[in-house]
């Protein structure tokens, strides 16, 4: 199966979440695409705003609280989910 450049390019943006906002529990967000760039204080709520419909910033600051989503420090701070 060969794919054209746009669908290529449409089946990577659906398997980030930018295609459209999802229904989606924050870290089951997270989970599917793997991790979210964290370096700037507001880059993950503004990453999961964009994915998420309904997101709340409340619900990734309860995620972090419950342990349910994680920072690493690998080559950049990221998030991801437990």
């Amino acid at each position: 199966m060969s794919l054209t450049a746009r669908q290529l390019a449409l089946a990577t943006l659906d398997r980030q979440l930018l295609l459209e906002r999802q229904r989606l529990d924050v870290a089951e967000a997270v989970r599917r695409v793997c991790a979210l760039q964290a370096q700037a204080p507001a880059s993950p709520y503004l990453a999961l705003w964009n994915r998420v419909q309904d997101f709340a910033p409340k619900d990734l600051d309860a995620a972090f609280a419950h342990g349910r989503i994680v920072k690493a420090t690998l080559m950049r701070i990221l998030i991801t989910a437990r």
